[in-house]
């Protein structure tokens, strides 16, 4: 059982379980993609802890990846207080990241490059291409950049659509990072 495992929260069956590690190694594999995007980008990457602009209150997460949360850090969650609205709930007095080896997926690829594809009202598919403003000068132009620099938005929220349908079913409700403090129930 991974770490993440380890506290107390709402999954129950030995499949849920299973699925939860699924998801840390997802986020893994996120974290090493993400790294290597990071590494290409480095001269203009602001990144670094401490770094919370893109840290936005409101943020809400899949159900799955709450889960992982509420289990890694159970304490905080029962006992401590979430950040001062307007940032992240987790964020601490630094600005740092009090979940980061838990953190959702969207918190591990942000101000890398993106690569956005969708589909627009004439049914052809558009390329949106954006980055934090923090990190957009010290680098080349995001039009001049190859595909494969970018960050692509899409297969791997979808890996994690798969993960949480497994878990929930087709409740794909989403959760609020600020009301996972004192979402943790007390052992008995």
């Amino acid at each position: 059982m991974s770490s993440a495992d380890s506290g107390q929260g709402g999954l129950a069956s030995q499949g849920d379980l299973r699925v939860l590690d699924e998801l840390c190694d997802l986020h893994q594999e996120i974290d090493i993609e993400a790294a290597a995007l990071a590494k290409i980008h480095s001269e203009r990457l602001q990144c670094r802890r401490g770094c919370s602009a893109c840290c936005q209150d409101d943020l809400n997460v899949s159900r799955i990846e709450a889960e992982r949360i509420r289990r890694a850090y159970p304490e905080l969650l029962r006992n401590g207080k979430p950040h001062p609205r307007g940032g992240c709930a987790f964020l601490d007095e630094q600005g740092a990241c009090r979940v980061y080896p838990a953190r959702p997926y969207v918190c591990r690829s942000q101000g890398l490059p993106l690569r956005i594809l969708f589909e627009n009202e004439a049914g052809e598919i558009e390329e949106r291409r954006d980055i934090c403003p923090l990190n957009l000068d010290g680098g080349p132009s995001l039009e001049s950049l190859d595909e494969d620099e970018f960050w692509l938005v899409g297969p791997f929220e979808l890996r994690i659509g798969q993960l949480e349908d497994r878990m929930a079913g087709a409740d794909r409700k989403r959760i609020a990072l600020r009301d996972l403090f004192n979402s943790v129930r007390t052992p008995e």
